[in-house]
């Protein structure tokens, strides 16, 4: 009689623990699921972004320098390099370190005037065949 009483709780632990890991398994392929949904839309966001920076770029309406370093930041989390586009990188590197915002602000005139004429003069020296690699880039985003 204890052998039956114990045989049947056993059974019932083990459906309960059965029943248990059918639930965090699909408590898990629902995660799963959700967490590649929300890494397509990023992807997608990303993807949109920077094909609006790189038309704008192309179309005179986006500075050529803000381009490049936004394009850089929203480039690495797609697994992409401005590092592929050598002029767009040339210039990225001219503007990566001048200051922004407030410390541009805080600069002397004459400062800011030196810093300016450098990036200007960058953005002319390389705008041609930065508007040749921007078609690249675009059918490369074209294609993800």
């Amino acid at each position: 009689m204890w052998t039956t009483i114990l045989i049947i709780l056993a059974l019932l632990i083990i459906n309960a623990m059965l029943g248990y890991a059918i639930y965090l398994l699909l408590a898990l392929q629902k995660q799963k699921k959700a967490f590649s949904q929300a890494k397509l839309a990023r992807t997608k966001r990303l993807k949109e972004s920077c094909e609006i920076i790189a038309k704008a770029m192309q179309s005179g309406e986006c500075n050529l320098s803000e381009g490049v370093i936004r394009l850089k930041m929203l480039l690495e989390p797609l697994g992409h390099s401005l590092k592929n586009y050598a002029s767009m990188y040339q210039l990225y590197e001219v503007v990566m370190d001048m200051p922004t915002h407030e410390a541009r602000r805080t600069l002397k005139k004459n400062e800011r005037m030196r810093l300016d004429l450098q990036r200007e003069s960058s953005e002319v020296d390389l705008e041609k065949k930065i508007k040749k690699e921007l078609p690249l880039l675009l059918n490369y985003l074209e294609k993800l």
